[in-house]
């Protein structure tokens, strides 16, 4: 025979799991896409189902290249980089943009490339990876440019940061961060070049070494021993 104590006390827990559920749903149905918690490579589907993406009618390499310059697609890292020069959200050549590349075969989005025209927006860029992944093992840099290298959870991050940028007349820091799934080769290797070009003499020497555990530092160390000192020049250690 049910008591009414037992009643009441199944009533209490229905009530309780009816409010846990609710703010379950509410924070799940509030949460922002974010680019940073992108495991690459993902369906294309999860990207189309939560932002609005164009088709570049492009290629790269052998993927295809779709934009986004909706404020919703610009979060990294819980911080917005939406913004544009001269108040011009919706002209892609002034504003801060997304753009991913696709895998049409298999409907996996492969990489994506973050181009940010805005001066605060890049330093924003910045900030967020330095607190995500901390200093980077690869950094050159002068007073112009910078480039910098993270690998992360089977991915790496190529950021530029140029200081000479010129839009409308408009002086601005720029920044273009390009993520890439480290499976997707031959994308990844059409990227290895000008800033980023002594990570693939790096990434040569890795391969064919016998030391464990090889790494940029070592490189580096090697490469001084052997009077190349071009490798250290400008480098930030």
């Amino acid at each position: 025979m049910i008591t009414t104590k037992k009643m009441k006390l199944n009533g209490y827990l229905r009530i309780i799991g009816l409010i846990l559920f609710s703010l379950v749903s509410q924070q799940s149905y509030g949460q922002k896409f974010d680019l940073l918690s992108l495991e690459l490579p993902v369906s294309e589907s999860s990207i189309t189902s939560k932002i609005k993406i164009e088709d570049q009618k492009f290629q790269s390499v052998n993927l295809s290249e779709y934009l986004s310059l909706e404020k919703d697609a610009l979060n990294f890292n819980g911080r917005s980089l939406y913004g544009s020069i001269d108040n011009s959200p919706d002209t892609s050549y002034l504003a801060n943009g997304v753009k991913f590349y696709i895998d049409k075969k298999t409907n996996l989005v492969e990489a994506y490339r973050l181009d940010i025209k805005t001066t605060a927006e890049t330093r924003q860029l910045e900030k967020s990876l330095v607190d995500k992944f901390g200093k980077t093992f690869y950094y050159y840099k002068d007073k112009d440019m910078n480039f910098r290298i993270w690998e992360y959870n089977g991915s790496t991050y190529f950021l530029e940061v140029n200081a000479t940028s010129v839009y409308n007349g408009q002086h601005t820091i720029s920044g273009n961060l390009c993520v890439i799934s480290n499976r997707s080769t031959e994308f990844y290797n059409n990227y290895l070049a000008g800033g980023f070009g002594y990570y693939a003499d790096y990434l040569r020497a890795k391969k064919n070494t016998k030391k464990k555990g090889y790494t940029y530092n070592d490189f580096l160390n090697e490469m001084k021993a052997e009077d190349r000192d071009y490798y250290l020049k400008k480098v930030v250690r």
